[in-house]
Order: structure tokens, then C-alpha cells, then sequence
């Protein structure tokens, strides 16, 4: 899962981008590295607690930067948290059935709706389904910044056409 930036437009564009001198490819180059950079910082802070509430730090440390001289992305390294487009989208769980393993039975507090907010032992129980409502982290780190990451684009092509 990646929110990327990207300078897009046409062959035309692409190919001038590509034409381009590395003397005037730098100014693009560094200015998709600080969009790449200033959306990492925000989904970073995002995923510590402005969206996401951390308890072990892996989603922080499954999210990935790249950017070139045409592109700036932050990602999410899905093998590090598998759970992480259902935090950023939202998920329908459906029920599940959650039965003992390595013990004759579960045990557990049930709330005071059931059996008083007494102690419970049963072989398995059913884990209603429920809805995860979206937690974005990524999509709300490009909305936030939007306008500053588009005025940096523009500064790096205003600086490109000057030369």
C-alpha cells in the first residue's frame, strides 16, 4: 500500500523530465525527496498516536519512503504489519470462533451483561463480527500537507525553468 506523488501528464511531460539535464534534474530530484520525507515525518506521527494508537512500534517501522527525480511515495511494508490497509481503509471482521488449544477451556471475566461479571470456562466461544472503521495514517498525512508538498513541487519547476 503506497500514497505516492508523482509528476504525471502526458508522454510529452515525461519525456522532458527524462531529457532533462542533471543539473536541472536536481532541483526535482531534491524536492521529491523532501515531500517523501515531510509525508514519512507525518504518517510517522500519525501511526505514534494522532491516528493510530502504537503499542508495539511496528506499524512505525513497516512504513517505507522512496523518491526519485519524477515521484516521491511512503508506503506500507505489509510483511512487517499485515494488519496495517485494515487500519488505514477500515474492515468488516466477520465472527469467529475462538476455541481452546493447549487447555481443556478458555477463561475468562464476562461483562456484567453476561453472567453477572462472573468468571466463565467453556470449551470455545463466538466472537461476534464487527466493524474496524478507518484509522488513516497515510491518506491523512498527504491530505494535512497537500498544499505545502504542492508549493515544494512548484519551487523545485519554478527553479528548473529559470535555469
Amino acid at each position: 500500500m503506497n500514497i505516492a506523488v508523482s509528476v504525471s501528464g502526458g508522454d510529452a511531460l515525461i519525456d522532458w523530465l527524462a531529457g532533462l539535464p542533471d543539473a536541472l534534474r536536481q532541483p526535482l530530484a531534491t524536492a521529491f525527496a523532501r515531500i517523501a520525507d515531510a509525508l514519512y515525518a507525518q504518517a510517522l506521527a500519525n501511526v505514534s498516536g494522532a491516528a493510530v494508537q502504537s503499542k508495539t512500534g511496528r506499524l512505525a517501522a513497516a512504513l517505507t519512503q522512496q523518491s526519485d527525480a519524477s515521484a516521491a511515495s511512503v508506503g506500507l511494508d505489509s510483511d512487517i504489519a499485515p494488519y496495517g490497509a485494515a487500519l488505514e481503509f477500515g474492515a468488516s471482521i466477520p465472527a469467529q470462533l475462538i476455541a481452546a488449544k493447549n487447555a481443556k477451556a478458555l477463561s475468562f471475566v464476562a461483562g456484567a451483561f453476561v453472567a453477572g461479571g462472573s468468571q466463565v470456562f467453556a470449551k470455545h466461544v463466538m466472537h461476534p463480527a464487527f466493524a474496524l472503521p478507518p484509522h488513516s495514517f497515510l491518506r491523512s498525512a498527504l491530505g494535512e500537507l497537500a498544499p505545502d508538498l504542492v508549493a515544494m513541487l512548484d519551487d523545485a519547476v519554478a527553479e528548473v525553468l529559470q535555469s
